[in-house]
């Protein structure tokens, strides 16, 4: 699976840090203004936050055509600046009647060249405690994936996913250089974990993340912030606070190369002991 002949190239990798709320006219506008910025800052990739059309109550009822206006709308900032784009995610509708969490990478005429849906749903019943079941609103994806594009190989992750450490080596496996994660984390659990856990994500399988969240006050809960593009070391190379904003990075693909021979976990992984198997890998071809 893993994946020879990778890309070494250089490329502006642009988030777009976003408060979204319930009006998805307002939150689309806000898109278009705050990806002229990065694409202005000489973004090649802009990517957005998780749910960026439409935060607020009866999200499933809200949710949004898989080639409706919403996606149409991505597909035409992407056109209209000629970058790949990754629309972050938002709450498509699916035929079962749940909604998917939906991310949609875009190329720059425009095309549609991947759809991943979160995989992994929190569940939680905490004994004279909280119960939540996510999978009760929102469908689960069905594979992992990788999309092989002319700027880099590209992996993807929402939010909960990145607490599967097992999910990003199979992406690593399958020849990921960069991993594009869209968030809305709370402020609790963002402040405890979001940067230790995308750091050890980029340390253990020597790649670049990036990671862009949703801030403010929602419905629910205080949203995290703080976007952050991390290296191959570990070291992060561009953050953001907790306001809307737009953040740039330097992604050298022939770097993390360079960090994966230094630290070569990947080749001294005990495959004759244990190996990750994966049975739905979906490998985009742009």
């Amino acid at each position: 699976m893993e994946r020879t002949g990778k890309r070494q190239g250089k490329f502006r990798i642009g988030l777009v840090q976003m408060d979204s709320r319930a009006d998805r006219r307002a939150n689309l506008e806000e898109a278009r203004r705050l990806a002229g910025e990065a694409a202005a800052k000489g973004s090649d990739l802009i990517m957005f936050p998780e749910t960026v059309e439409r935060i607020g109550p009866d999200m499933a009822g809200s949710a949004c055509d898989p080639d409706g206006a919403t996606v149409r709308s991505f597909q035409e900032l992407a056109r209209g600046y000629g970058v790949y784009l990754f629309n972050g995610s938002i709450t498509e509708r699916q035929p079962c009647g749940r909604p998917a969490n939906t991310s949609i990478l875009f190329s720059p005429e425009g095309k549609v060249i991947a759809r991943y849906r979160k995989l992994h749903m929190f569940d939680v019943d905490i004994a004279r405690g909280p119960a939540y079941r996510e999978s009760d609103e929102i469908q689960p994806g069905d594979g992992i994936v990788v999309a092989r594009t002319r700027l880099a190989d590209l992996g993807f992750a929402i939010c909960y996913d990145l607490r599967f450490g097992e999910m990003f080596r199979l992406m690593v496996k399958a020849g990921a250089q960069v991993i594009l994660l869209a968030a809305d984390f709370t402020m609790e659990t963002g402040r405890a974990h979001w940067e230790p856990l995308l750091r050890a994500r980029a340390i253990e399988n020597g790649c670049y993340v990036a990671a862009c969240g949703q801030t403010g006050q929602k419905h629910a809960f205080q949203a995290h912030g703080h976007s952050m593009v991390v290296d191959p070391w570990g070291r992060v190379i561009a953050r953001a606070g907790e306001e809307p904003a737009v953040i740039t990075a330097d992604i050298d693909l022939a770097y993390g190369e360079h960090v994966q021979d230094q630290i070569p976990a990947l080749k001294n992984t005990r495959e004759d002991i244990y190996d990750l198997a994966c049975t739905s890998m979906k490998i985009y071809e742009e």
